[in-house]
């Protein structure tokens, strides 16, 4: 009943976050470094990724380490602040570089839905991530959720900073995983094509 009960609090948060307007920005450095070898990138299991020149960009500008962050829809300013800060310094950490918001040449476009909602003096947050490619189609989806002591009339003020670093933590792990999972096969064509 329980795991029943969490499905349908995660679908029902993640279209409550898709229809609210709250966004939260978050800022990351400019970029540099070098760019990825091979010209194509992965797909996800019965997902399909644009093709190569049919997009803004041409699979030759485009760089697989390279991720831009979109707004976060439903959280708060206060509480992406840490969520940002540990995001940027898991993604540096793992070797992925975070595009500002005018930069171009990045291989996937992170977007992220949050909602807070409190029960029985818990809150959890809920959260989903959508990794697009720079046309807008998903090619993956991550999602989860972290329950913190105690609540309040705003769930969010019930939110800790460390909550949302631990989200971001996850959250980093689990694209690096995916990055890593997709990189094979471009890799294992490019080594094929020499």
């Amino acid at each position: 009943m329980k795991k029943q009960f969490t499905s349908i609090v995660l679908l029902l948060a993640g279209a409550l976050a898709a229809c609210n307007s709250t966004e939260a920005t978050l800022s990351v450095p400019s970029s540099g470094g070098t760019a990825a070898s091979g010209a194509t990138t992965g797909q996800a299991a019965g997902q399909t990724a644009t093709q190569p020149g049919t997009g803004s960009q041409t699979a030759g500008t485009l760089r697989l380490d390279k991720l831009q962050i979109a707004p976060i829809v439903g959280a708060p300013v206060s509480v992406v602040t840490p969520l940002s800060r540990r995001l940027a310094a898991d993604a540096k950490a793992k070797g992925v570089t975070l595009a500002g918001p005018n930069e171009a040449g990045q291989a996937y476009v992170m977007k992220g839905y949050f909602s807070a909602l409190a029960e029985n003096n818990e809150t959890t947050v809920l959260y989903v991530w959508d990794i697009l490619d720079p046309s807008g189609n998903r090619l993956h989806r991550i999602q989860g959720q972290e329950k913190v002591a105690g609540s309040a009339p705003d769930s969010w003020s019930a939110v800790p900073a460390s909550a949302m670093e631990a989200i971001a933590g996850r959250t980093m792990q689990e694209y690096a995983s995916w990055l890593a999972a997709n990189r094979a096969p471009a890799a294992q064509t490019g080594a094929s094509a020499q």
